[in-house]
C-alpha cells in the first residue's frame, strides 16, 4: 500500500501499535468494545417489547388501507416509505 511510504515509522510503526501496543491503547479499547457489547439492544426488539413504542407503528399492522400522512414508493414489487 502506498500510504505505508508516507506513514512514519512505516509498517513497523503500525506493526508496533497495533500488534506490540506500543502506546497502550488496548486495554482502553477493550473495555469500549465491553461498553458497547453490555449495552448493545436491537432497535426492533425494544420497540416490539414496549406497548408505548409499538403503539407508533399500530397503524401499520395488517392494514391494506394507506397512510396518507406517508409517501410511498414501490421498489421490487414492495412498496416502502420514501
Amino acid at each position: 500500500a502506498t500510504w505505508l511510504n508516507k506513514l512514519p515509522g512505516g509498517l513497523d510503526k503500525v506493526k508496533s501499535v497495533v500488534v506490540d501496543d506500543s502506546l497502550g491503547l488496548a486495554e482502553e479499547l477493550e473495555k469500549e468494545m465491553q461498553h458497547i457489547v453490555d449495552t448493545y439492544q436491537c432497535e426492533w426488539k425494544t420497540t416490539y417489547d414496549s406497548p408505548e413504542k409499538s403503539k407508533r407503528y399500530q397503524h401499520f399492522v395488517n392494514s391494506e388501507a394507506r397512510d396518507v400522512n406517508i409517501d410511498m414508493s414501490l421498489t421490487r414489487g414492495q412498496l416502502q416509505p420514501v
